[in-house]
């Protein structure tokens, strides 16, 4: 079975850490609070679709894919 799960997962988390680490402390420097806490909730959500999309990827193969 051919799949782009492990780059789908990859892309998630490492967008996700950026907006975090970056965006977020450039709009908090510029006192920005509304794009900060946009860039927080899709950096949070980013990583968490990465999450949701590995282990459920990981469950799938487990016990549905034989």
């Amino acid at each position: 079975m051919i799949t782009f799960n492990n780059y789908t997962v990859l892309l998630l988390l490492i967008s996700g850490l950026l907006l975090l680490v970056f965006d977020v402390k450039m709009y908090a420097k510029d006192n920005w609070p509304k794009e900060k806490k946009g860039a927080l909730l899709a950096g949070w959500v980013n990583i968490s679709l990465g999450l949701l999309s590995y282990f459920g990827y990981m469950v799938y193969e487990k016990w549905f894919w034989k």
